[in-house]
């Protein structure tokens, strides 16, 4: 069986949100940001079959 993605679309929303990210064990800092990258993908997967089918 094997697996392939392919992607159709990507592009950037504008959107303002606040992330963390941390540093060290317990160390966090908050990170602003004002786009999300997006992509649709498609997952595709095949397999063989017989060629009596």
């Amino acid at each position: 069986m094997s697996r392939r993605y392919v992607e159709v679309l990507n592009y950037q929303y504008s959107a303002k949100y606040a992330s963390f990210t941390t540093n060290g064990k317990d160390y966090r800092n908050k990170v602003l940001n004002d786009k999300i990258e997006v992509s649709i993908v498609l997952d595709l997967e095949w397999i063989d079959t017989p060629s009596d089918f």
